[in-house]
């Protein structure tokens, strides 16, 4: 059975939005990730397991911080 409605492989469309992407200007780059990060926190704010987020949020950071901390310690002089 032929569908009437034919959608593009998802391949496809995820290269053209890179083509697309690549053809901005540094400052357009830049709005498009600061934009999308703010999406992101905006849905993670709205979101009913936030909390739950925040927490994994904060263990991340400071395993980050951690992390830094031990390569400045081994390489920073």
């Amino acid at each position: 059975m032929k569908l009437p409605i034919r959608f593009p492989r998802e391949a496809d469309t995820i290269y053209q939005e890179a083509l697309a992407y690549r053809r901005l200007a540094p400052t357009a780059r830049l709005l498009a990730l600061v934009d999308l990060i703010a999406s992101g926190m905006t849905l993670m704010c709205q979101s009913p397991h936030r909390d739950a987020s925040r927490r994994l949020q904060q263990i991340q950071e400071a395993e980050w911080r951690r992390i830094q901390k031990e390569l400045f310690a081994r390489h920073g002089r």
